[in-house]
């Protein structure tokens, strides 16, 4: 679709940047086949010109899609009906404790709100099947690299404590207008059965890997002084080497230290898992 069919001018504060046909669309909702459960609706987080969306629709799925610009209401009506509801309104403030368990998400994610949507997919919302999202490659580094590189932190530790995540393939800039700085990758999140940590203390398990890696290159016991009495200690008793930095721990490291800071006795108030 040539941008000239759209009629609107682009927000590129919105991080606007629209497939220009359909090939990586119907790619995406191929993979979305295979793992997306077509009783339950599809999210379609940013629907924008309904690219994506028109095909989810030829192909059966029920949509529920999100989109912040209100100016493509009246293009995208022709999408709406029994199978295909788009709500105008920000996804990330929306009340989404209404979605029911089962649903599956897809979304050309704007790069600079990548991480909240993330967040609020794995940790706000409902129990889902999968996630099919397009992000920033670079970003798709991050969630699946390995301990002990540059672009293993936080983001990594968190997500992955809780998911499994693949790079399904990647998507040059070329395929997009306005074309972006940078190459992209679909990638696909699916919430771990039984996952490292139980759902109920996720958040305090954040707050833990955050301070794990408060100031990155000094080691972990340094960071580890705001949350425990004796962080040596506590590495020693993990079986972890007290001169390690964060960015060298595995997720099943970090799951192993918070653990055991949960189950010690409280002493001075400080984090409690």
């Amino acid at each position: 679709m040539p941008e000239k069919s759209i009629n609107i001018r682009l927000n590129k504060a919105l991080g606007q940047n629209f497939l220009k046909g359909e090939r990586v669309a119907r790619r995406i909702v191929e993979y979305a086949e295979t793992v997306a459960d077509i009783d339950f609706p599809v999210v379609e987080i940013g629907v924008g010109s309904g690219t994506l969306t028109k095909v989810m629709l030829e192909r059966g799925f029920k949509v529920t899609g999100y989109e912040i610009d209100r100016r493509f209401a009246e293009q995208n009506r022709r999408l709406e009906g029994s199978r295909c509801q788009i709500l105008y309104e920000d996804f990330l403030k929306a009340d989404i404790a209404e979605l029911p368990d089962g649903i599956s998400y897809v979304a050309n994610i704007p790069y600079y709100i990548t991480s909240p949507i993330i967040e609020r997919i794995m940790f706000e919302g409902p129990v889902f099947c999968s996630a099919l999202l397009m992000v920033q490659k670079e970003y798709a580094d991050r969630l699946t690299a390995s301990p002990g590189t540059k672009e293993y932190g936080i983001l990594t530790v968190n997500v992955r404590t809780f998911a499994l995540v693949n790079s399904l393939f990647q998507v040059s800039r070329k395929e997009f207008f306005p074309e972006p700085d940078v190459d992209s990758t679909v990638i696909e999140l699916k919430l771990l059965s039984s996952p490292y940590v139980v759902f109920e203390k996720r958040n305090e398990y954040r707050s833990f890997v955050r301070a794990c890696f408060a100031q990155r290159r000094k080691k972990l016991k340094n960071n580890l002084k705001a949350v425990a009495n004796d962080p040596e200690r506590l590495l020693l008793d993990c079986g972890i080497g007290a001169s390690v930095r964060a960015e060298e721990l595995c997720v099943d490291d970090f799951v192993r230290l918070f653990n055991a800071l949960a189950n010690a006795a409280p002493t001075d108030g400080r984090f409690r898992g």
